[in-house]
């Protein structure tokens, strides 16, 4: 992540990945509108709504406070082929409790450190009161990224380290 852009037109290097991400708050990204779930909404439900919404978790919220958090990989490792009661399970036998969290004041960078650390796709976003305010995907952050760099980001290399011998394109 420290892509350093060239603006030649202006003749100096320009702002850096790095620093994009540093000064760049969550809350400045256009996201997804979030699914939440009471903890006693069912696993059926719970993945209708999902799949309804088009979205890779659910925020699981006891009023406005969360308590977790269900993911396509929650459904992956808790759900698919083990014998369970099913699809009217409440959510919260098999959300991830106390999830990591950020504000919508944290940055970019923050926001990746904490999902490449902890391998997470999705991160829930909370006030002071760990009320739920929103959720940030990594897609959110990878769409953001290609709106600020976008010939940066789509002359990369399909494998890392990969060097042509001739430019390519037009």
């Amino acid at each position: 992540m420290f892509l350093t852009v060239i603006d030649e037109n202006a003749g100096f290097e320009a702002v850096s990945v790095e620093l994009t991400l540093r000064q760049t708050k969550i809350r400045h990204l256009q996201l997804k509108d979030m699914v939440c779930v009471d903890p006693e909404t069912s696993l059926g439900e719970t993945i209708a709504t999902m799949q309804r919404r088009r979205n890779g978790c659910a925020l699981v919220a006891a009023g406005s406070n969360l308590v977790g958090i269900f993911t396509e990989r929650d459904l992956i490792r808790k759900v698919v082929g083990r014998d369970q009661a099913g699809l009217e399970r409440p959510i919260r036998d098999l959300m991830t409790p106390e999830p990591a969290v950020l504000s919508p004041d944290d940055s970019l960078l923050d926001a990746v450190r904490l999902m490449n650390r902890g391998g997470y796709r999705h991160i829930p976003l909370v006030d002071s009161a760990n009320r739920v305010c929103d959720c940030l995907s990594v897609i959110n952050i990878v769409d953001y990224l290609l709106e600020c760099y976008p010939q940066e980001v789509f002359s990369l290399p399909p494998t890392p380290g990969q060097n042509f011998s001739e430019p390519d394109g037009a």
